[in-house]
Formats: structure tokens, sequence, C-alpha cells
């Protein structure tokens, strides 16, 4: 106990922090734009599809006269992606403000902050 007490007594006491102050680096306001770098989709395409076409060549040594169920399916699966990846491009293409909107693209949310700037 002795020895418990003699370690404690070489610890730093922790600081108050009323006697702190806070120095911001930046002014403390937001930029009237965004970068929107994360916000590409992140659904992969087909996976599911091309990861069952692949295990039917692996089980039949590569021939593709076997799987064509599978490669068929896989080229459907492919039409209707991209054909939704165009849809969604035209749609992101427009940047419409839509009131209440909870999902908005880095497009949007400049043109939102570029109506109303900060000060």
């Amino acid at each position: 106990m002795k020895t418990g007490l003699i370690l404690l007594r070489n610890l730093k006491a922790p600081q108050n922090e009323a006697k702190v102050p806070f120095v911001p680096d930046l002014p403390m306001k937001l930029r009237n734009h965004i970068t929107g770098k994360h916000s590409k989709t992140k659904e992969k395409g087909c996976l599911q599809e091309i990861t069952m076409v692949l295990s039917c060549l692996e089980k039949n040594n590569f021939e593709n006269k076997m799987c064509l169920e599978e490669v068929t399916n896989f080229q459907t699966c492919f039409k209707t992606y991209l054909q939704n990846l165009q849809h969604a491009k035209k749609n992101s293409s427009m940047a419409k403000l839509t009131p209440g909107a909870k999902n908005m693209k880095a497009q949007q949310i400049n043109k939102l902050l570029a109506k109303y700037p900060q000060v």
C-alpha cells in the first residue's frame, strides 16, 4: 500500500479546464462550398452475378457452354445497372433543389450555400 502511494505522488494532476483558453487556429465560420469527394456511389454493379459466373466457370474448367444462364443473368444485370447509372447522372446534372430532401448531392449543396453565403 505504501509503494502505491509513493507511485501516485509522482503523477501529474489534471489541468483545470477553466484556466485553459480556447484559441482557434482558423476563423469559426463555414465555407461557402464543399468538395464532394465522398458523394460517389458505393454500390458495385452486379457483383453477385459476376461471382456466380466466375464460380460456374471454375467448376466447368472455364467452358462457356455450361454457364450460359449465369452469363445472360450477368449481362441483363449489367444493362439495368448502366441504365440506372445514366438516369442518376441525368438527375444529378440538373441539380434541382427539392425542399425537404434528406440526401443531397455536392452540386445541390454548393448551389444552396451560394444562395445563402456565410458572412
